[in-house]
């Protein structure tokens, strides 16, 4: 658990999140370590390091999530959001040469604009980002076991 809370606090983070996935594979790693303190003795293989991964990525997402909604919610309330989603569509319109497409763009803006089109897009968010704890830390827990497949633990 402690790993995955370390991996959703780093991504959390506005600098330090740029090193989100490196931060779900060390986590998953890390998580692998520390079981293979906690059940000395015990052969992890890279599946079972894969499983132990996957979860500290699920607790690591669950508190990824609450904080992103925090954040979302707090921003929605002050505008903040809707205005900065507003001129980076801005930007991307005015770099659309086609009407038609500065058209469906606006649309979407204006879709977004809505608490229905907010909540779907902060849905899909969280659902993208789930994935990517998910895959990331279970690859990292993988690796984790397999680095030090051979290796005992000397007490």
């Amino acid at each position: 658990m402690l790993c995955g809370v370390a991996a959703a606090i780093l991504t959390s983070i506005p600098f330090v999140s740029i090193g989100c996935f490196l931060w779900m594979l060390g986590a998953g790693a890390m998580c692998v370590n520390l079981y293979r303190r906690q059940v000395p003795g015990t052969v992890i293989t890279p599946a079972m390091g894969m499983r132990i991964g996957a979860l500290s990525g699920v607790v690591g997402f669950v508190v990824h999530a609450i904080v992103t909604t925090a954040a979302f919610v707090g921003r929605r309330g002050s505008g903040e959001f809707q205005q900065a989603m507003q001129d980076q569509m801005k930007k991307q319109m005015a770099s659309a040469p086609d009407p038609k497409t500065q058209e469906m763009m606006q649309r979407m803006v204006d879709w977004m604009s809505t608490a229905q089109g907010a909540a779907t897009m902060i849905i899909l968010a969280l659902i993208f980002m789930g994935v990517i704890f998910l895959l990331f830390t279970a690859a990292g827990g993988a690796m984790g076991a397999s680095m030090t497949r051979g290796h005992r633990q000397l007490r």
